[in-house]
């Protein structure tokens, strides 16, 4: 999900170059749009870019939405140095 933080008056619009749509920013507003297929597959479709911004500054709040939990690939610790000598992110 994407959520602009400021109003552009110039540029700034976010691609997607093979649906031919963009996503012009306005402060306030959101966008969303699923990425995979049915299937679990990417969805090429929704591959997007940031165009140039002509004119103040692009501020944007992105929020993940992830089609699996992740609570079990690194779980929390329950005690305080429980995970000592694991990578820490």
């Amino acid at each position: 999900m994407q959520l602009p933080l400021t109003d552009i008056t110039a540029g700034g619009a976010t691609a997607f170059t093979r649906l031919g749509a963009r996503i012009w920013p306005k402060r306030g507003a959101a966008a969303f749009w699923w990425n995979l297929l049915p299937n679990g597959d990417g969805d090429l479709r929704t591959r997007h870019a940031a165009c140039p911004v002509l004119a103040g500054s692009k501020w944007v709040m992105n929020l993940w939405f992830h089609e699996r939990g992740q609570e079990f690939i690194r779980p929390c610790e329950l005690e305080r140095g429980a995970t000592e000598g694991q990578d820490d992110f």
